[in-house]
């Protein structure tokens, strides 16, 4: 990481940007080019200027699996809590926003938000901000209109003439509207020969992971070097996935056999994880792919075995060994990072739920219709909720915050009407005291809003 995207630092662009000649830069590229590394390179470089500069800098990665990552409502709550946290000094300027009988509306409104943010950012005393905002297009596409137009008109009053504090924006995403005013520095084509050689640095690196097999010299290394980079279409994704499965590898010879038959692009790869699943597994597999899909957050394994049915195949076996085993069999298009299951990639999910049918039947069993899984995802929280009673039972009856409950992780766009409205926790009794609160569609705040969750990155 450390030898690659330095290009960007003499780039002329990125360079009126961090001067503060332009106020907003726009990084984009398509899939697999690795922006989120490139984010993370430009996030660490921001570290250090802002602190010789005696600058604020805040950053957000979206994720389009993430409910607290992929709207403009929780976008816009992480920015305003990471800049009262550094310059707690400045709340007085907003405190009026989240008094008792404003907070709710404050946090859960976007324009408000936004109202709440535009002042901070005006305050006298700020000084510069820097803000990375990576994959703005894994948010769902009412939130990428409406912060690409906020974000618009606010950088076009500046031009006019209109204060606008000095607020430094760099949105790192794929092509998407409402940005085509912004300066830019485009991947792809533009920077395809700095891309290539990006990639070329990070090959040779992940190769020297083959060093600790038996036999593997410098001649077979440059044989895979020049293989991997001849296919890899300028994508470190693809790099990534086929180093995972080169490194399981014991001999010189099943590395090359391996090398031989490994496709070109991302779909390519996609189609041959799928491919080596087991067939006899193949209806369970796909009904987790579909759920880890379109859930609008990371699922746990526990919640997955329920809606999977998976039962231990042999004595002795639990449940939840068996639901990790699962997501194995699905290879590397999933991963599990703490106790969560969610797609390795936004690309994944394109595949998934793409439009064109295969011409390989086998293939087109894993597709996603969004509309027959929202469907399948609707029927289930609803046999949940009938087997639950609930029409007996007030909401404060029932366990409504529980860690088992279906219906709070199943709210696809057909689900959500499930879900209850916001109200008063169940008060806590010696049974549900050990109980994590849930939020609702909306999460609630402790005082400024909910804490922004950590960016978590695949170096893949």
């Amino acid at each position: 990481m450390l030898t690659l995207f330095r290009w960007l630092l003499q780039n002329e662009t990125y360079l009126s940007w961090i001067r503060g000649d332009v106020p907003c830069l726009w990084i984009s590229g398509d899939p697999g080019k690795g922006k989120t590394m490139l984010s993370i390179f430009l996030t660490e470089e921001l570290e250090r200027h802002t602190r010789e500069v005696g600058a604020q800098l805040l950053f957000l990665f979206c994720s389009s699996q993430d409910e607290k990552r992929n709207k403009a409502t929780a976008v816009l709550r992480c920015l305003v809590h990471q800049l009262i946290t550094k310059r707690p000094d400045l709340f007085h300027h907003v405190s009026t926003h989240f008094e008792d009988e404003n907070r709710n509306d404050t946090v859960s409104s976007p324009e408000t938000l936004w109202i709440v943010l535009k002042k901070l950012l005006h305050a006298p005393a700020l000084g510069r901000v820097f803000c990375v905002l990576d994959g703005l297009d894994e948010c769902d596409d009412a939130s990428s209109r409406l912060l690409a137009t906020i974000f618009g008109d606010f950088f076009a009053s500046k031009k006019t003439g209109s204060t606008t504090g000095n607020f430094q924006l760099a949105i790192v995403s794929r092509r998407i509207r409402g940005l085509d005013a912004f300066p830019q520095v485009r991947l792809d084509p533009d920077h395809v020969g700095h891309v290539d050689s990006d990639i070329q640095k990070f090959i040779s690196d992940r190769v020297r992971e083959l060093r600790k097999v038996d036999g593997f010299n410098d001649t077979l290394r440059n044989v895979v070097e020049k293989a991997l980079l001849a296919r890899s279409q300028g994508t470190f994704l693809w790099v990534g996935f086929v180093m995972a499965e080169l490194c399981n590898k014991s001999t010189p010879t099943e590395i090359m056999a391996t090398l031989k038959d490994l496709p070109s692009g991302l779909p390519a790869i996609y189609d041959r994880m799928l491919l080596r699943t087991d067939k006899s597994r193949r209806a369970v597999l796909t009904k987790a792919l579909r759920w880890v899909t379109m859930a609008v957050r990371p699922l746990t394994l526990r919640e997955l075995a329920a809606v999977t049915g998976v039962q231990p195949a042999v004595a002795g076996l639990s449940s939840y060994q068996s639901i990790r085993d699962l997501v194995t069999w699905c290879g590397p298009i999933l991963k599990i990072h703490h106790d969560t299951v969610s797609l390795i990639h936004q690309s994944a999910k394109d595949y998934l739920l793409r439009q064109t049918p295969s011409d390989d039947p086998e293939i087109e069993e894993f597709r996603i219709s969004a509309e027959e899984a929202h469907a399948e995802l609707t029927r289930t929280c609803l046999a949940c909720l009938e087997r639950s009673g609930l029409e007996e039972r007030s909401w404060h009856d029932f366990e409504i915050w529980g860690e088992s409950d279906l219906e709070y992780m199943c709210r696809g766009q057909d689900c959500r009407i499930l879900i209850p409205p916001p109200g008063p926790t169940r008060p806590t009794t010696e049974s549900n005291q050990n109980l994590a609160p849930r939020p609702h569609f909306v999460p609630r705040p402790e005082a400024l809003g909910t804490r922004c969750p950590d960016h978590e990155v695949d170096y893949s």
